[in-house]
């Protein structure tokens, strides 16, 4: 009869099969997995093996994959003692067809998805789909995000790239987001992106794609949030100006002052799964209760009239009236302007990382994802468009004292209190992106 034993070249609880087959280790993604031939069994230690040499009682083998499983034809094999078929799991997995994973534990069916992946359940499933998108509505952080690019997306292009730019960019954004939404419902796991690469890359090539995108992604994730609490201490920074106007923000407060923001968000983002998942819940409606007062109140406290301008920019100049931001054509100008928009909206894709923590996972984080660019790019248009008619001058916004063309902005249309009320909001904003982003991070370099 074979027997699981321990296997010097593996860490608990893997273990090798003594038997007549032969046995090889294969390694996953950097996850060793032993492979057993010719039944193709991935298994696990404290299991017990059926071979075709010897009958074995075989102890809560949870079989996912291999024949009937999605993509191939063969026997539906029952999952989690439940009346479902590995056929009928909507996943897409990496591992050959007829290799299947076992686990010697009882899951839930986003844990049976999973295992079809070749992963392990490792997270507790707290989040849902309204928490997901508030992870993801966080981390894009409309106003925030605005107030930190807004040098970019008018200082290259003027107020056409805020309205054409934004407008186009968006229209290759959320062609993306489909795009993503697809693969995170065929494969939610919170590796996400690279484990979606080694899938869809040709034969041979998946390792290599796969560690291109695991890295470049790594780059991406960890300078997000520092970049994020950088524009929120500049934007703190300057609010302290316009009540001082006496005190100059220096650049070693505003690095002091990033690090102290990010040891607060690294000790919030340690807390409790569910109690992350909550505090993203509530900062994610407080941005949208902020970004709505926000475009409200501009246009309807806006003073343009009592500096003797009309009440709005007119809109053959908003839509048609180019800044020369740049020595390049209008054209180039214009794509320039992009970059605002793809810093912003540079978090939809928060759900595919959170898949692993989220319950119905195929379905809700692909929705999560669509939502969150699909509602972001809307409301982010709209403030696009309140700026762009209501800026009275470009030049004084992108070279004023205070460091921050969104605080400058504000000034030329709004009285000093209601300026620092509206800067009072981003920051808190900035805040909650900041920590949305961090949690982001954990799950995709953890």
């Amino acid at each position: 009869m074979p027997t699981v034993c321990d296997h010097p070249s593996l860490p608990m609880p893997y273990a090798a099969a003594t038997s007549t087959e032969s046995v090889i280790i294969e390694s996953f993604l950097g996850q060793p997995w032993l492979v057993q031939r010719p039944s193709f069994k991935i298994f696990l230690a404290g299991d017990s093996i059926s071979t075709p040499t010897a009958r074995v009682t075989v102890n809560r083998l949870k079989t996912l994959g291999g024949p009937g499983a999605v993509g191939t034809k063969g026997p539906e094999h029952k999952m989690s003692g439940r009346n479902k078929s590995v056929a009928k799991v909507p996943v897409t997995s990496v591992l050959p067809p007829a290799e299947v994973p076992v686990y010697n534990r009882e899951g839930n069916a986003d844990d049976d998805a999973l295992a079809a992946l070749g992963y392990k359940p490792e997270f507790k499933r707290e989040f849902s789909l309204w928490t997901s998108f508030c992870v993801s509505f966080a981390v894009l952080g409309l106003l925030p995000s605005f107030a930190s690019t807004l040098y970019y997306g008018m200082g290259y292009a003027g107020t056409p790239g805020m309205t054409w730019g934004w407008l186009i960019a968006m229209v290759f954004i959320q062609c993306v987001a489909m795009s993503m939404a697809e693969l995170c419902s065929a494969m939610p796991t919170s590796g996400g992106l690279y484990y979606a690469a080694a899938v869809l890359a040709p034969p041979g090539w998946g390792p290599l794609a796969s560690w291109i995108t695991g890295w470049s992604n790594w780059l991406v994730q960890v300078t997000g949030a520092p970049s994020v609490d950088y524009g929120m201490a500049s934007m703190m920074l300057a609010a302290a100006s316009i009540q001082n106007p006496a005190y100059v923000p220096q650049n070693y407060q505003v690095f002091l002052l990033t690090a102290f923001i990010m040891l607060v968000q690294a000790c919030i983002s340690s807390m409790p799964t569910k109690w992350i998942a909550n505090f993203n819940s509530y900062g994610s409606t407080f941005n949208i209760i902020a970004l709505i007062v926000v475009i409200i109140t501009i246009p309807a406290a806006t003073n343009r009239e009592d500096q003797g301008l009309p009440r709005f920019t007119s809109s053959s100049v908003v839509w048609g009236n180019f800044y020369e931001g740049t020595d390049f054509p209008k054209g180039v100008s214009l794509l320039m302007s992009f970059v605002a928009v793809i810093w912003t909206m540079s978090g939809y894709d928060a759900p595919f990382h959170l898949s692993e923590e989220c319950s119905n996972a195929n379905i809700a984080s692909p929705r999560a994802i669509v939502l969150t660019s699909g509602i972001g790019g809307l409301f982010g248009w709209f403030l696009q468009l309140v700026v762009a008619y209501t800026i009275v001058d470009i030049d004084a916004a992108l070279e004023s004292e205070l460091g921050q063309p969104y605080a400058a902005y504000l000034l030329q249309v709004l009285p000093q209190k209601a300026t620092l009320a509206i800067l009072g909001l981003t920051i808190i904003c900035a805040f909650s992106m900041g920590q949305g982003c961090m949690v982001s991070e954990e799950r995709t370099c953890g």
